[in-house]
C-alpha cells in the first residue's frame, strides 16, 4: 500500500486494528519455517556424517569426495537439499510480507496521528476549546 493512504479515516483505522493480527500470523509461519529449516539442515548434516563415515579412502580428501558422491546419488539426500532451498525462499518471502506490513501499520498510525493533530490544533485555533491560542509577538 502507497502512503499517504487514499482510505477514508473510518477504513485505515479499522486496518490498522486488522494489522497486528496479520503480522502475528506472519510471524507464526515465519516460526514454523525456521524450526522445519533447522531440522532439515540437521538431517542433512547426519546424513553427511554417515556418507563421510561409510565413504573408504586412503586420505580425508577421498573420504570426502566418496562421501560427495554418495551423497549425489541419494534421492532422499537430494530431496532434502530442495527442500532447504525451497524453505529459504519461503523464509524470505515471509520476512519481506512481514517488513511491509509493519511498514503499513506504522504510515498508517503515523498518518491517523498527524491528522488527529491537525484537528486538534484546528479546533484550538477556532476556539471550540473555549480557550484561544496566544497571539504571536512580534520583536524576537
Amino acid at each position: 500500500m502507497s502512503f499517504p493512504s487514499n482510505l477514508p479515516p473510518a477504513k485505515e483505522v479499522v486496518r490498522l486494528l486488522e494489522l497486528p493480527a496479520l503480522i502475528r500470523k506472519v510471524g507464526e509461519r515465519l516460526t514454523a519455517l525456521r524450526a522445519e529449516r533447522r531440522a532439515v539442515e540437521r538431517e542433512l548434516k547426519d546424513r553427511e556424517a554417515r556418507a563421510y563415515l561409510a565413504a573408504e579412502g586412503r586420505s580425508a580428501q577421498e573420504r570426502e569426495a566418496r562421501a560427495r558422491v554418495l551423497l549425489a546419488q541419494d534421492p532422499e539426500y537430494q530431496a532434502l537439499v530442495k527442500r532447504l532451498d525451497q524453505l529459504h525462499a519461503a523464509i524470505d518471502v515471509a520476512t519481506e510480507e512481514k517488513n511491509a506490513l509493519e511498514h503499513e501499520r506504522k504510515a498508517i498510525y503515523g498518518a491517523l496521528v498527524d491528522r488527529h493533530a491537525q484537528a486538534l490544533e484546528m479546533a484550538l485555533a477556532q476556539g471550540l476549546f473555549g480557550v484561544r491560542p496566544p497571539a504571536p509577538r512580534g520583536g524576537n
